[in-house]
């Protein structure tokens, strides 16, 4: 009889702690949570009760269930998926009363109700920001079918619509490298920018060389000096170019390993790079145009690799 006093008792002291508690939560302002992972550390607090190391054991859309050794705490009518202001239901169930009750052997336990329900505001709001995943940098080439939009992926952890705005424009007709601004908001207006360059490399001809040794050799038998040949070659590729000799090294880069088509520059003296140790040559013995060996009379610089 003695024990059952003391168990009304404490069983007393409980809920008057609670009814405390519950007069506090009413003057609180709404307790703001984003995710499932801030419930226990700001909605399932409440003085009086042992809630450490609460673990989720079950869920569903507007329920989730919660428990340690000592308490089982359900949490009704609270929507993730909504933002805003939410009035929700919490049920403190304290297991250790019912224990309690059954070490005294009492037969009719069943009797026993240590639930205890508040009402919380509670304001589900977003302050995570979307998340855009894209290269810093994209090379293509001049004229290439390219999309960027198709290259952007972004997500949120609302999995929620996300607006996507992209500002700068990209012209793959014209080779350059162009910025693009990248903005992601998602529905509680949070933003996330990145910059995503793309460079349009201008795009190459894989017969560029060529054209310009094919050029070479259309000119043979025609009387005109070494600086004509080159310019005239240089023609079939759309560079209009004419200089003394040495002038041509500027329009590309040395190279030791010549391909048919390189200008063959030398001290007062060019020709062009037909292959196999070979030249077209302007300007030879007289203002004749042959082909001859690489090596001549005058000094030699170099192969120059035209650039395109």
């Amino acid at each position: 009889m003695k024990n059952t006093k003391y168990f009304a008792l404490g069983l007393s002291l409980l809920f008057s702690v609670c009814i405390q508690s519950q007069s506090v939560f009413a003057q609180e302002k709404a307790i703001e949570i984003q995710n499932e992972e801030m419930i226990v550390d700001q909605l399932l607090t409440m003085k009086g009760f042992s809630l450490e190391d609460l673990k989720c054991v079950g869920k569903e859309k507007g329920s989730m269930v919660y428990e340690n050794d000592a308490m089982k705490v359900t949490v009704e009518n609270l929507d993730l998926d909504s933002l805003g202001m939410q009035d929700v239901s919490i049920t403190y169930s304290v297991k250790s009363s019912k224990a309690l009750w059954d070490k005294m052997n009492h037969s009719d336990s069943s009797q026993v109700s240590s639930d205890y329900t508040i009402t919380k505001k509670v304001e589900v709001v977003d302050n995570e920001a979307p998340v855009i995943e894209a290269q810093d940098r994209y090379v293509i080439t001049q004229g290439d079918d390219f999309d960027l939009e198709q290259e952007i992926k972004v997500s949120d952890d609302r999995e929620q619509e996300i607006d996507v705005e992209l500002e700068g424009d990209i012209d793959i007709s014209t080779p350059g490298t162009y910025t693009v601004q990248v903005k992601a908001t998602d529905a509680g207006k949070n933003e996330t920018i990145k910059n995503v360059d793309v460079e349009v490399q201008k795009k190459t001809d894989p017969y560029f060389y060529q054209k310009i040794a094919d050029a070479a050799l259309a000119q043979i038998g025609v009387n005109q000096d070494c600086t004509m040949l080159v310019t005239n070659s240089l023609k079939a590729v759309g560079i209009n170019f004419h200089g003394a000799p040495e002038a041509y090294l500027s329009l590309g880069t040395l190279t030791n390993d010549p391909v048919p088509g390189d200008i063959c520059v030398y001290q007062g003296h060019v020709a062009i790079y037909i292959g196999n140790g070979q030249a077209v040559h302007g300007g030879w013995l007289g203002y004749n145009t042959v082909v001859s060996s690489v090596s001549c009379t005058n000094p030699f610089i170099g192969y120059v690799h035209v650039a395109q």
